[in-house]
């Protein structure tokens, strides 16, 4: 069954089955909200019940705490609809919002920046391109269903391979294999592009931009 829900925010309104996402509707059709984490942990995606009937979903006390959902908060990447909604939630600007994709992808390069960090770059297959923005992030498909999320590490280019910076994590299914069995030429599948930590259109607006480790991944294609 779908549901329709209107922000009033701005007089937007989409269309979600009742299966999905509030926020998954969204990517599907248009409407850019912030986000992060897409599991319940960071609250990036805070918005505001206005009316209608939602399932909240699974999430962290961290991340949407009683007192805000007392208020009407709810988590759009977590809440599905149980009938038309009404919402107040912050839109990102017209052009945030970019098509999600699932693309296979080649290793071209493993290259060890220290002890427990590899930088690996991916090619996509001749004459197909992949739309980012600098900052957001891709989730590479396992085979098992499971899926794990990096940050592109490297400035959108024409043709040009993505750069992902992996740190390795002590028992770390996906990493493990990184650092062990992967070799250049190995087909991965990636999708996205996800996630809404990208520079706004501020031009006089300076700006300090902090990492640590892999963290600098998103940075470092905002500076290129």
């Amino acid at each position: 069954m779908n549901f329709n829900v209107a922000n009033e925010k701005t007089g937007n309104i989409f269309t979600v089955d009742e299966s999905e996402t509030l926020l998954d509707g969204a990517l599907r059709q248009g409407p850019a909200f912030n986000y992060s984490c897409r599991s319940g942990s960071c609250g990036s995606c805070q918005a505001v019940l206005v009316s209608g009937e939602v399932d909240p979903g699974e999430f962290s006390a961290k991340a949407l705490s009683a007192t805000a959902q007392a208020a009407g908060a709810i988590l759009l990447c977590q809440a599905r609809a149980q009938s038309d909604l009404v919402i107040e939630a912050q839109e990102l600007p017209a052009g945030a919002a970019i098509e999600i994709r699932t693309l296979p992808c080649r290793v071209s390069v493993l290259e060890k920046a220290c002890h427990d960090v590899m930088i690996m770059r991916l090619k996509l297959s001749q004459n197909q391109s992949f739309d980012y923005l600098a900052g957001q992030y891709v989730d590479i498909l396992l085979r098992d269903g499971r899926r794990r999320s990096f940050s592109v590490a490297n400035a959108p280019a024409a043709d040009a391979e993505l750069e992902l910076h992996v740190r390795r994590v002590p028992g770390g299914h996906f990493t493990g294999q990184v650092f062990e069995y992967l070799k250049p030429r190995d087909l991965l599948r990636l999708q996205g592009p996800y996630g809404t930590f990208f520079l706004r259109h501020q031009p006089q607006l300076p700006a300090i931009l902090v990492a640590g480790g892999t963290g600098l991944a998103p940075i470092k294609a905002m500076l290129e």
